[in-house]
């Protein structure tokens, strides 16, 4: 059924619902889920239209929606249900995730340390003021985290990622680690309503409150999963301290509604995160390798570093198996290991325009890139031609020119200011860029000078300078 059905479709439930008909009604980007979203406005008001083909899961939306709501979680209403039941008005909640906020270097960090907080405290209220009086029927695909939902969750880590990783693996040192990842996870306390993809995305901001979305797949198990989900989130960048502060506060906020064993739970933790990862890197394989979603293959090396990290840190003898696994993939999706430094690196690149930009880092994108070829050119006169932009007599000429000088000065302002609100919210990475006919002369001269510029003026405070001079490495 094409969109322009859809339209009508949503725009007869609205004026059905209101009995209005709607000005505007705007298909929404597509996510991860084959369900497809419009905002649909008239003057009075404005509401989000969802199509979904599969009954089964709007049914168990609309019910986990008003048993939410009953129990005073933060979640959208449904207004209307079309009577074929594919179709169904929500609450429109706006524009703002908490994501948007976490990854805005202009947002205040004390605010987005207050929405997390927030949001983390409407978690245990879905996880224990959801539970109570669940109708287990009404949960779709299955209704419990159980041994059946865990193994499915690590074969498609399996089969949707690392299969077509074409990681040479032994089936059944996999399958023994799999065995007792599921014996981990499933031990402990299971008697929450498991939110199952609690992430920054599914957390709409308005007026500063934090309102939970997409929880259709909800059952019953560990709400440790979900805590794993949240900070865990590839591209969320979290530190481990501040993972650690926001698990703390997770469970003081259980505590509030029924006792917890915290130990148990404080020593499972680790083991549901790894497990989580198994599962989204399953999700990015079947979203990014075959379906080739660019977002979702972006996310591939930061969660293969989170997984990293964990696994070094567990340091369980009945998961080396699966520290080996990973290493290999991390050299086939060329992460630079970094675990060790917590603070901001800038990868600084000199380059041939002519042959093409630096590739994007996949875990971050973006940066600056800062076209060299309106300077003079060393390499038009003989004396320079063999040389390049790191030999004295090319640096000395060079300086000697003013526009040079005020090129790299106007570089480095732009690059410091970047550099300054990335440290101020423990961002991560920066990239930057220069570029030049070959790659040979002005680029690397610029991209060194940034270099000493940024080292006078940080120092060791927490920045790391990676350099890399593509052309010259081609030699």
């Amino acid at each position: 059924m094409h969109s322009i059905s859809h339209i009508e479709n949503l725009s007869k439930l609205f004026s059905e619902v209101y009995g209005h008909s709607p000005l505007s009604t705007v298909q929404l980007p597509g996510s991860g889920s084959a369900r497809i979203y419009f905002r649909i406005e008239s003057l009075q008001l404005s509401c989000i239209g969802t199509f979904n083909d599969d009954v089964k899961e709007n049914e168990s939306f609309i019910y986990l929606t008003e048993h939410l709501h009953q129990r005073d979680i933060s979640v959208p209403r449904v207004l209307g249900v079309s009577n074929c039941r594919k179709y169904y008005l929500q609450s429109d909640l706006g524009t703002l995730s908490l994501y948007d906020k976490i990854t805005d270097v202009n947002s205040d960090n004390l605010e987005v340390q207050n929405l997390i907080g927030q949001a983390i405290s409407s978690l245990a209220r879905f996880n224990i003021l959801g539970f109570d009086g669940i109708d287990v029927s009404k949960l779709y695909p299955i209704s419990h985290f159980d041994i059946k939902s865990v193994m499915w969750d690590l074969y498609y880590f399996k089969y949707c990622f690392l299969k077509p990783s074409a990681v040479t693996f032994s089936e059944s040192e996999l399958e023994n680690v799999f065995d007792y990842l599921a014996e981990k996870v499933l031990h402990g306390d299971n008697q929450f309503l498991q939110y199952r993809d609690f992430q920054s995305r599914n957390i709409m901001i308005l007026a500063n409150k934090p309102y939970l979305i997409d929880y259709q797949s909800a059952r019953v198990g560990s709400g440790l999963y979900d805590i794993a989900s949240f900070l865990y989130q590839s591209k969320a960048n979290f530190s481990d301290s501040t993972r650690q502060q926001f698990l703390l506060h997770y469970l003081d906020e259980l505590a509030k509604y029924r006792s917890i064993n915290r130990s148990e739970m404080v020593e499972q933790f680790p083991y549901m995160a790894i497990f989580r990862i198994l599962q989204t890197l399953g999700a990015y394989g079947f979203r990014g390798l075959f379906e080739r979603k660019t977002h979702f293959i972006q996310s591939v090396p930061p969660a293969l570093h989170n997984l990293c990290n964990l696994l070094a840190k567990l340091d369980d003898s009945r998961t080396r198996y699966l520290s080996q696994l990973n290493k290999e993939l991390l050299s086939i999706y060329q992460v630079e290991q970094s675990e060790d430094f917590d603070g901001l690196t800038v990868q600084v690149y000199s380059f041939s325009i002519k042959s093409g930009y630096p590739p994007l880092n996949p875990e971050h994108g973006g940066g600056f890139v800062f076209d060299c070829r309106y300077l003079p050119n060393p390499g038009q006169l003989d004396e320079y031609k063999i040389l390049t932009g790191l030999d004295e007599p090319v640096i000395n000429y060079l300086n000697s020119v003013d526009e040079v000088k005020s090129f790299c000065d106007n570089a480095f302002t732009i690059v410091k200011s970047a550099i300054d609100k990335y440290l101020s919210r423990n961002f991560k990475h920066l990239a930057v860029g220069f570029g030049c006919t070959g790659g040979q002369h002005r680029s690397v001269f610029c991209a060194e000078h940034l270099v000493q510029q940024i080292k006078r003026t940080y120092g060791d405070t927490g920045v790391r300078i990676l350099v890399k001079h593509i052309e010259l490495e081609k030699r």
